[in-house]
Protein backbone atom coordinates (compact mmCIF):
# COMPACT_ATOMS: atom_id res chain seq x y z
CA UNK A 1 0.00 0.00 0.00
CA UNK A 2 1.30 3.43 -0.92
CA UNK A 3 2.41 5.79 1.79
CA UNK A 4 -0.13 8.48 0.72
CA UNK A 5 -2.97 5.99 0.87
CA UNK A 6 -1.98 4.98 4.40
CA UNK A 7 -1.99 8.63 5.52
CA UNK A 8 -5.44 9.23 4.02
CA UNK A 9 -6.85 6.09 5.64
CA UNK A 10 -5.31 7.05 8.98
CA UNK A 11 -6.86 10.51 8.72
CA UNK A 12 -10.28 9.04 7.90
CA UNK A 13 -10.01 6.62 10.81
CA UNK A 14 -9.22 9.46 13.25
CA UNK A 15 -12.07 11.54 11.79
CA UNK A 16 -14.60 8.71 12.10
CA UNK A 17 -13.61 7.92 15.68
CA UNK A 18 -13.70 11.63 16.59
CA UNK A 19 -17.15 11.99 15.05
CA UNK A 20 -18.42 8.92 16.88
CA UNK A 21 -16.99 10.19 20.15
CA UNK A 22 -18.74 13.54 19.63
CA UNK A 23 -22.02 11.82 18.80
CA UNK A 24 -21.68 9.64 21.89
CA UNK A 25 -21.29 12.73 24.08
CA UNK A 26 -24.17 14.67 22.53
CA UNK A 27 -26.95 12.53 21.12
CA UNK A 28 -29.22 14.31 18.61
CA UNK A 29 -32.34 14.05 20.76
CA UNK A 30 -35.33 16.25 21.51
CA UNK A 31 -35.89 16.95 25.20
CA UNK A 32 -39.44 17.33 26.45
CA UNK A 33 -39.52 20.22 28.93
CA UNK A 34 -42.29 21.63 31.12
CA UNK A 35 -41.89 25.35 31.84
CA UNK A 36 -43.49 27.31 34.67
CA UNK A 37 -42.89 30.53 32.76
CA UNK A 38 -44.92 32.61 30.34
CA UNK A 39 -45.16 31.94 26.63
CA UNK A 40 -42.98 34.97 25.85
CA UNK A 41 -40.22 33.74 28.16
CA UNK A 42 -40.35 30.31 26.60
CA UNK A 43 -40.06 31.80 23.11
CA UNK A 44 -36.87 33.57 24.18
CA UNK A 45 -35.46 30.36 25.65
CA UNK A 46 -36.31 28.46 22.47
CA UNK A 47 -34.59 31.13 20.36
CA UNK A 48 -31.46 30.82 22.47
CA UNK A 49 -31.59 27.04 22.17
CA UNK A 50 -31.89 27.24 18.38
CA UNK A 51 -29.06 29.78 18.13
CA UNK A 52 -26.57 28.38 20.61
CA UNK A 53 -27.46 25.03 22.20
CA UNK A 54 -28.67 22.85 19.32
CA UNK A 55 -25.86 23.76 16.88
CA UNK A 56 -23.30 22.83 19.54
CA UNK A 57 -24.89 19.66 20.90
CA UNK A 58 -27.51 18.43 18.44
CA UNK A 59 -30.02 18.55 21.30
CA UNK A 60 -33.30 20.38 20.73
CA UNK A 61 -36.24 21.02 23.07
CA UNK A 62 -39.98 20.60 22.88
CA UNK A 63 -41.62 22.71 25.56
CA UNK A 64 -44.98 22.99 27.25
CA UNK A 65 -45.88 26.10 29.25
CA UNK A 66 -48.17 25.69 32.26
CA UNK A 67 -49.18 27.34 35.50
CA UNK A 68 -47.56 26.35 38.81
CA UNK A 69 -50.71 24.71 40.17
CA UNK A 70 -51.20 22.76 36.94
CA UNK A 71 -47.63 21.50 37.03
CA UNK A 72 -47.98 20.28 40.62
CA UNK A 73 -50.97 18.11 39.74
CA UNK A 74 -49.68 17.00 36.35
CA UNK A 75 -46.27 16.25 37.80
CA UNK A 76 -47.71 13.91 40.43
CA UNK A 77 -49.93 12.19 37.87
CA UNK A 78 -47.04 11.84 35.42
CA UNK A 79 -44.83 10.25 38.07
CA UNK A 80 -47.60 7.86 39.07
CA UNK A 81 -48.10 6.76 35.47
CA UNK A 82 -44.41 6.74 34.56
CA UNK A 83 -45.09 9.04 31.61
CA UNK A 84 -43.03 12.13 32.46
CA UNK A 85 -41.16 14.72 30.42
CA UNK A 86 -37.37 14.81 30.62
CA UNK A 87 -37.14 17.87 32.85
CA UNK A 88 -39.18 20.76 34.20
CA UNK A 89 -38.97 24.02 36.07
CA UNK A 90 -40.79 23.90 39.40
CA UNK A 91 -42.04 25.89 42.33
CA UNK A 92 -39.40 26.54 44.97
CA UNK A 93 -39.70 23.47 47.20
CA UNK A 94 -41.43 21.02 44.87
CA UNK A 95 -38.27 19.20 43.74
CA UNK A 96 -37.71 17.81 47.24
CA UNK A 97 -41.32 16.62 47.47
CA UNK A 98 -41.08 14.96 44.05
CA UNK A 99 -37.56 13.63 44.65
CA UNK A 100 -38.40 11.83 47.87
CA UNK A 101 -41.13 10.01 45.96
CA UNK A 102 -38.50 8.84 43.48
CA UNK A 103 -39.71 11.14 40.73
CA UNK A 104 -36.58 13.28 40.26
CA UNK A 105 -32.89 12.55 39.87
CA UNK A 106 -30.52 13.29 42.77
CA UNK A 107 -28.29 15.64 40.79
CA UNK A 108 -25.40 15.54 43.24
CA UNK A 109 -25.31 11.75 43.22
CA UNK A 110 -25.75 11.52 39.44
CA UNK A 111 -23.38 14.26 38.28
CA UNK A 112 -20.93 14.64 41.16
CA UNK A 113 -18.14 17.14 40.51
CA UNK A 114 -20.04 18.85 37.67
CA UNK A 115 -22.95 19.47 40.01
CA UNK A 116 -20.59 20.99 42.60
CA UNK A 117 -19.15 23.31 39.94
CA UNK A 118 -22.61 24.52 38.95
CA UNK A 119 -23.91 25.21 42.47
CA UNK A 120 -20.72 27.08 43.38
CA UNK A 121 -22.23 29.93 41.34
CA UNK A 122 -25.59 29.87 43.15
CA UNK A 123 -26.37 32.54 45.74
CA UNK A 124 -25.96 31.41 49.38
CA UNK A 125 -28.94 29.66 50.99
CA UNK A 126 -30.63 28.98 47.62
CA UNK A 127 -30.07 25.23 47.61
CA UNK A 128 -31.89 24.68 50.93
CA UNK A 129 -35.25 24.36 49.20
CA UNK A 130 -34.15 21.60 46.79
CA UNK A 131 -32.11 19.52 49.26
CA UNK A 132 -33.40 16.75 51.50
CA UNK A 133 -31.14 14.60 53.70
CA UNK A 134 -28.13 15.24 51.45
CA UNK A 135 -29.89 14.66 48.12
CA UNK A 136 -30.30 17.58 45.70
CA UNK A 137 -33.17 17.54 43.22
CA UNK A 138 -32.90 20.85 41.40
CA UNK A 139 -30.86 23.87 40.31
CA UNK A 140 -32.53 27.26 40.89
CA UNK A 141 -32.27 29.45 37.79
CA UNK A 142 -34.00 32.59 39.00
CA UNK A 143 -35.57 33.69 42.25
CA UNK A 144 -37.75 36.35 43.79
CA UNK A 145 -36.99 37.86 47.18
CA UNK A 146 -38.22 40.58 49.48
CA UNK A 147 -36.58 43.99 49.27
CA UNK A 148 -37.36 47.46 50.61
CA UNK A 149 -38.71 50.38 48.58
CA UNK A 150 -39.04 53.90 49.95
CA UNK A 151 -39.98 57.37 48.74
CA UNK A 152 -36.82 59.45 48.89
CA UNK A 153 -38.72 62.69 48.23
CA UNK A 154 -40.95 62.20 51.27
CA UNK A 155 -38.08 61.07 53.49
CA UNK A 156 -36.03 64.12 52.52
CA UNK A 157 -38.97 66.45 53.12
CA UNK A 158 -39.67 64.99 56.58
CA UNK A 159 -36.02 64.58 57.55
CA UNK A 160 -36.46 60.83 58.08
CA UNK A 161 -33.94 58.05 57.54
CA UNK A 162 -34.79 54.68 56.07
CA UNK A 163 -34.79 52.14 58.94
CA UNK A 164 -32.00 49.55 58.93
CA UNK A 165 -33.68 47.58 61.76
CA UNK A 166 -37.22 46.94 62.94
CA UNK A 167 -36.36 48.74 66.18
CA UNK A 168 -35.65 51.83 64.07
CA UNK A 169 -38.92 51.20 62.20
CA UNK A 170 -40.76 51.23 65.54
CA UNK A 171 -39.35 54.71 66.20
CA UNK A 172 -40.32 55.89 62.72
CA UNK A 173 -43.84 54.46 62.63
CA UNK A 174 -45.43 56.91 65.14
CA UNK A 175 -43.95 59.83 63.15
CA UNK A 176 -45.41 58.34 59.99
CA UNK A 177 -48.73 57.80 61.75
CA UNK A 178 -48.88 61.48 62.67
CA UNK A 179 -48.76 62.19 58.93
CA UNK A 180 -51.37 59.52 58.08
CA UNK A 181 -48.67 57.28 56.65
CA UNK A 182 -47.43 53.78 57.42
CA UNK A 183 -45.30 50.88 56.17
CA UNK A 184 -46.74 48.20 53.97
CA UNK A 185 -46.16 45.77 51.16
CA UNK A 186 -48.46 45.33 48.14
CA UNK A 187 -48.18 41.54 48.27
CA UNK A 188 -46.61 38.84 50.38
CA UNK A 189 -43.67 40.06 52.35
CA UNK A 190 -45.23 42.25 55.03
CA UNK A 191 -48.52 40.70 55.91
CA UNK A 192 -49.49 38.10 58.53
CA UNK A 193 -48.55 34.97 56.67
CA UNK A 194 -45.81 32.34 56.73
CA UNK A 195 -43.52 34.17 54.28
CA UNK A 196 -43.28 37.13 56.64
CA UNK A 197 -42.99 34.93 59.72
CA UNK A 198 -39.99 33.16 58.19
CA UNK A 199 -38.23 36.48 57.55
CA UNK A 200 -38.56 37.55 61.18
CA UNK A 201 -37.59 34.10 62.46
CA UNK A 202 -34.39 34.05 60.37
CA UNK A 203 -33.48 37.63 61.22
CA UNK A 204 -33.60 36.84 64.94
CA UNK A 205 -31.48 33.69 64.62
CA UNK A 206 -34.21 31.06 64.47
CA UNK A 207 -35.29 28.41 61.96
CA UNK A 208 -38.66 27.19 60.77
CA UNK A 209 -37.30 23.66 60.16
CA UNK A 210 -34.07 22.33 61.64
CA UNK A 211 -31.17 21.01 59.58
CA UNK A 212 -32.32 17.40 60.05
CA UNK A 213 -35.51 18.24 58.08
CA UNK A 214 -37.51 16.33 60.69
CA UNK A 215 -38.06 18.84 63.50
CA UNK A 216 -39.52 22.31 63.77
CA UNK A 217 -37.33 25.14 64.97
CA UNK A 218 -40.23 27.47 65.74
CA UNK A 219 -39.81 26.96 69.48
CA UNK A 220 -36.18 28.15 69.45
CA UNK A 221 -35.47 31.44 71.30
CA UNK A 222 -34.68 33.32 68.08
CA UNK A 223 -37.85 32.07 66.40
CA UNK A 224 -39.99 33.12 69.36
CA UNK A 225 -38.37 36.57 69.50
CA UNK A 226 -38.86 37.12 65.79
CA UNK A 227 -42.50 36.07 65.97
CA UNK A 228 -43.13 38.40 68.92
CA UNK A 229 -41.60 41.31 66.99
CA UNK A 230 -43.87 40.67 64.00
CA UNK A 231 -47.00 40.43 66.14
CA UNK A 232 -45.99 43.65 67.89
CA UNK A 233 -45.70 45.50 64.58
CA UNK A 234 -49.21 44.47 63.58
CA UNK A 235 -50.89 44.94 66.96
CA UNK A 236 -49.07 47.84 68.63
CA UNK A 237 -47.78 49.78 65.61
CA UNK A 238 -50.81 49.18 63.39
CA UNK A 239 -48.90 47.97 60.33
CA UNK A 240 -51.68 47.00 57.88
CA UNK A 241 -52.55 43.33 58.01
CA UNK A 242 -53.87 43.11 54.46
CA UNK A 243 -51.76 43.53 51.33
CA UNK A 244 -52.31 46.96 49.85
CA UNK A 245 -52.13 48.15 46.23
CA UNK A 246 -48.83 49.48 44.98
CA UNK A 247 -50.82 52.64 44.27
CA UNK A 248 -50.59 53.52 47.99
CA UNK A 249 -46.82 53.72 47.60
CA UNK A 250 -47.20 56.03 44.60
CA UNK A 251 -49.55 58.40 46.45
CA UNK A 252 -47.28 58.57 49.48
CA UNK A 253 -49.78 57.00 51.88
CA UNK A 254 -47.30 54.18 52.40
CA UNK A 255 -43.87 55.61 51.57
CA UNK A 256 -42.15 52.40 52.67
CA UNK A 257 -43.02 48.97 51.38
CA UNK A 258 -41.38 45.61 51.92
CA UNK A 259 -42.25 43.68 48.80
CA UNK A 260 -41.11 41.28 46.11
CA UNK A 261 -38.21 42.43 43.94
CA UNK A 262 -40.42 42.22 40.85
CA UNK A 263 -42.13 45.42 42.02
CA UNK A 264 -39.08 47.22 40.67
CA UNK A 265 -40.33 46.63 37.13
CA UNK A 266 -43.91 47.50 38.12
CA UNK A 267 -42.83 50.88 39.49
CA UNK A 268 -40.61 51.62 36.51
CA UNK A 269 -43.29 50.75 33.96
CA UNK A 270 -46.54 51.83 35.63
CA UNK A 271 -45.44 54.95 37.53
CA UNK A 272 -42.97 56.91 35.38
CA UNK A 273 -43.95 60.07 37.27
CA UNK A 274 -42.15 58.65 40.32
CA UNK A 275 -38.80 58.43 38.55
CA UNK A 276 -36.12 59.89 40.79
CA UNK A 277 -38.44 59.90 43.82
CA UNK A 278 -37.84 56.42 45.16
CA UNK A 279 -35.09 53.89 45.65
CA UNK A 280 -34.51 50.37 46.89
CA UNK A 281 -32.69 49.27 50.03
CA UNK A 282 -32.33 46.09 52.05
CA UNK A 283 -35.32 45.28 54.22
CA UNK A 284 -35.13 46.26 57.91
CA UNK A 285 -33.53 43.57 60.05
CA UNK A 286 -32.45 42.63 63.56
CA UNK A 287 -29.13 42.77 65.40
CA UNK A 288 -28.12 39.39 66.85
CA UNK A 289 -24.76 38.94 68.60
CA UNK A 290 -23.59 42.24 67.20
CA UNK A 291 -24.45 41.35 63.60
CA UNK A 292 -27.18 43.01 61.56
CA UNK A 293 -29.31 40.33 59.87
CA UNK A 294 -31.50 41.63 57.06
CA UNK A 295 -32.59 38.21 55.81
CA UNK A 296 -35.58 38.06 53.50
CA UNK A 297 -37.72 35.23 52.22
CA UNK A 298 -37.04 34.10 48.68
CA UNK A 299 -38.57 31.62 46.32
CA UNK A 300 -36.62 30.12 43.45
CA UNK A 301 -37.56 28.54 40.14
CA UNK A 302 -35.44 25.37 39.94
CA UNK A 303 -34.98 22.94 37.08
CA UNK A 304 -35.05 19.22 37.86
CA UNK A 305 -34.67 16.02 35.81
CA UNK A 306 -37.33 13.31 35.99
CA UNK A 307 -36.13 9.85 36.95
CA UNK A 308 -38.03 8.29 34.04
CA UNK A 309 -36.20 10.40 31.47
CA UNK A 310 -34.28 8.39 28.89
CA UNK A 311 -32.06 11.40 28.25
CA UNK A 312 -30.69 12.35 31.65
CA UNK A 313 -27.23 13.28 30.35
CA UNK A 314 -28.72 15.50 27.65
CA UNK A 315 -31.10 17.08 30.18
CA UNK A 316 -28.13 17.85 32.42
CA UNK A 317 -26.32 19.41 29.47
CA UNK A 318 -29.32 21.70 28.98
CA UNK A 319 -29.38 22.76 32.64
CA UNK A 320 -25.63 23.46 32.65
CA UNK A 321 -25.92 25.44 29.43
CA UNK A 322 -28.94 27.48 30.53
CA UNK A 323 -27.36 28.28 33.91
CA UNK A 324 -24.04 29.32 32.34
CA UNK A 325 -22.90 32.93 32.78
CA UNK A 326 -23.16 33.77 29.09
CA UNK A 327 -26.68 32.43 28.55
CA UNK A 328 -28.08 33.78 31.82
CA UNK A 329 -26.79 37.24 30.96
CA UNK A 330 -28.17 37.09 27.41
CA UNK A 331 -31.53 35.70 28.55
CA UNK A 332 -31.81 38.43 31.18
CA UNK A 333 -31.20 41.14 28.58
CA UNK A 334 -33.64 39.71 26.05
CA UNK A 335 -36.46 39.05 28.47
CA UNK A 336 -36.24 42.50 30.04
CA UNK A 337 -36.15 44.17 26.60
CA UNK A 338 -39.14 42.23 25.32
CA UNK A 339 -41.15 42.34 28.56
CA UNK A 340 -40.55 45.63 30.41
CA UNK A 341 -43.15 44.70 33.05
CA UNK A 342 -41.30 41.43 33.80
CA UNK A 343 -38.49 41.16 36.34
CA UNK A 344 -35.67 38.65 36.06
CA UNK A 345 -32.84 38.21 38.54
CA UNK A 346 -30.56 35.24 37.98
CA UNK A 347 -29.67 32.80 40.74
CA UNK A 348 -26.21 32.69 39.12
CA UNK A 349 -24.11 35.22 41.04
CA UNK A 350 -21.74 35.83 38.13
CA UNK A 351 -24.65 36.60 35.81
CA UNK A 352 -26.59 38.64 38.39
CA UNK A 353 -23.89 41.32 38.55
CA UNK A 354 -24.57 41.98 34.86
CA UNK A 355 -28.33 42.40 35.30
CA UNK A 356 -29.79 45.07 32.97
CA UNK A 357 -30.39 47.66 35.70
CA UNK A 358 -28.40 50.72 36.82
CA UNK A 359 -25.20 49.76 38.65
CA UNK A 360 -26.30 51.17 42.02
CA UNK A 361 -29.54 49.22 41.93
CA UNK A 362 -27.74 46.02 40.91
CA UNK A 363 -25.54 46.42 44.02
CA UNK A 364 -28.59 46.70 46.26
CA UNK A 365 -30.35 43.76 44.61
CA UNK A 366 -27.17 41.68 44.87
CA UNK A 367 -26.70 42.55 48.56
CA UNK A 368 -30.30 41.61 49.39
CA UNK A 369 -30.02 38.43 47.32
CA UNK A 370 -27.01 37.44 49.44
CA UNK A 371 -29.16 37.95 52.54
CA UNK A 372 -32.18 36.08 51.25
CA UNK A 373 -33.03 32.56 52.32
CA UNK A 374 -34.97 29.75 50.69
CA UNK A 375 -37.10 27.70 53.09
CA UNK A 376 -35.63 24.37 54.13
CA UNK A 377 -37.46 21.39 52.67
CA UNK A 378 -39.51 19.27 55.03
CA UNK A 379 -42.10 16.62 54.24
CA UNK A 380 -45.50 18.16 54.80
CA UNK A 381 -44.04 21.62 55.33
CA UNK A 382 -45.29 23.11 52.08
CA UNK A 383 -48.91 22.11 52.53
CA UNK A 384 -49.45 21.69 56.28
CA UNK A 385 -46.77 23.25 58.51
CA UNK A 386 -47.22 26.63 56.90
CA UNK A 387 -50.90 26.49 57.75
CA UNK A 388 -49.88 26.07 61.38
CA UNK A 389 -47.75 29.21 61.09
CA UNK A 390 -50.60 31.18 59.52
CA UNK A 391 -52.95 29.98 62.25
CA UNK A 392 -50.46 31.01 64.93
CA UNK A 393 -50.31 34.65 63.92
CA UNK A 394 -54.04 34.90 63.26
CA UNK A 395 -54.76 33.59 66.78
CA UNK A 396 -52.63 36.45 68.09
CA UNK A 397 -54.28 39.09 65.94
CA UNK A 398 -57.89 37.89 66.12
CA UNK A 399 -58.06 36.15 69.50
CA UNK A 400 -55.36 38.07 71.36
CA UNK A 401 -53.46 34.86 72.15
CA UNK A 402 -50.01 35.19 73.73
CA UNK A 403 -47.41 35.15 70.89
CA UNK A 404 -44.99 32.75 72.59
CA UNK A 405 -47.76 30.30 73.43
CA UNK A 406 -49.11 30.52 69.89
CA UNK A 407 -45.80 29.91 68.10
CA UNK A 408 -44.96 27.04 70.48
CA UNK A 409 -48.28 25.48 69.53
CA UNK A 410 -47.33 25.80 65.87
CA UNK A 411 -43.98 24.15 66.64
CA UNK A 412 -45.67 21.16 68.32
CA UNK A 413 -48.14 20.79 65.47
CA UNK A 414 -45.34 21.03 62.91
CA UNK A 415 -43.24 18.45 64.74
CA UNK A 416 -46.13 16.02 64.73
CA UNK A 417 -46.71 16.54 61.01
CA UNK A 418 -43.02 16.23 60.10
CA UNK A 419 -42.72 12.98 62.06
CA UNK A 420 -45.93 11.53 60.60
CA UNK A 421 -44.81 12.34 57.06
CA UNK A 422 -41.35 10.91 57.68
CA UNK A 423 -42.85 7.59 58.81
CA UNK A 424 -45.24 7.63 55.85
CA UNK A 425 -42.43 8.17 53.34
CA UNK A 426 -39.69 6.24 55.14
CA UNK A 427 -39.76 3.41 52.62
CA UNK A 428 -39.33 5.89 49.75
CA UNK A 429 -36.53 7.67 51.59
CA UNK A 430 -34.63 4.44 52.26
CA UNK A 431 -34.88 3.40 48.61
CA UNK A 432 -34.50 6.70 46.81
CA UNK A 433 -32.08 8.51 49.12
CA UNK A 434 -30.04 5.55 50.41
CA UNK A 435 -30.86 6.64 53.98
CA UNK A 436 -31.25 3.97 56.64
Amino acid sequence: MKKGTVIVLSFLTVFVFSFLAFAADFNPVTLEVWFTEGNEQFEIIRDLVDEHFTPKTGISIKGSVMLYDDLWQRGLLAMASGDTPDLASFGSEWPAEFGVRGGLVDLKKEFGAEFDEVIAKVFPNQMRAVEFLGAYFGIPVRFGFAIGFYRTDIFEEKGWEYPATWDEAKILLPKMGANNMTISGPNWYLEPTWTTIMQFVWQHGGEEIKADHLHSGLDEPGSIEGFKTLVELFKDYKVPQAPTPIHAFSTGEMPVMVAGNWNYSALEAAYPGLNGKWRMDLIPGAIVDGKLNRYSYNGGVPFGIFSNSKHKEEAWEFIKWFFSDEIQIEYSKRVMQKLPHYFFFSANMSAAVSSPFPDEEVKILFAQAEQSIAPRAGLGATMVCRRFMNNAIMRCLLQDEDPEESIRTAARESNNELQVKYKEFKRFIEVNLSVN
